[in-house]
């Protein structure tokens, strides 16, 4: 794993686990938009997406936000895992001002 993201600082990381999250809401939202516009009633089948979508989501989102900081902590690395989680979370907090920011001034 650390091949992977290399000597990064943990700002870094929790800047880009953030974005990840963010993305993936955004083509989230754009699905539900995207049905909103196309589709009728819901019915049998759009409640049972709808759930699976959100476990799926769950998934997702979770490994997004705690899977490098569980491998850090796995390795005995509690410090640096627990830097990693609350710079995405902060980043995340910045990502939902900025967001309702938008909201209020656009609407």
């Amino acid at each position: 794993m650390e091949k992977l993201i290399g000597k990064r600082e943990p700002s870094i990381i929790g800047l880009l686990q953030a974005l990840g999250v963010t993305a993936y809401c955004a083509l989230v939202g754009g699905f539900f938009f995207l049905m909103n516009e196309i589709a009728a009633k819901p019915g049998f089948f759009g409640i049972f997406l709808m759930l699976v979508l959100l476990v799926f989501s769950a998934a997702v989102t979770g490994s997004l936000v705690f899977g490098y900081p569980a491998y850090l902590a796995l390795n005995k690395k509690i410090k640096e895992s627990l830097e990693v989680l609350a710079y995405t979370l902060l980043y995340s907090l910045g990502v939902i001002l900025v967001v309702i920011l938008a909201v209020i001034v656009l609407a």
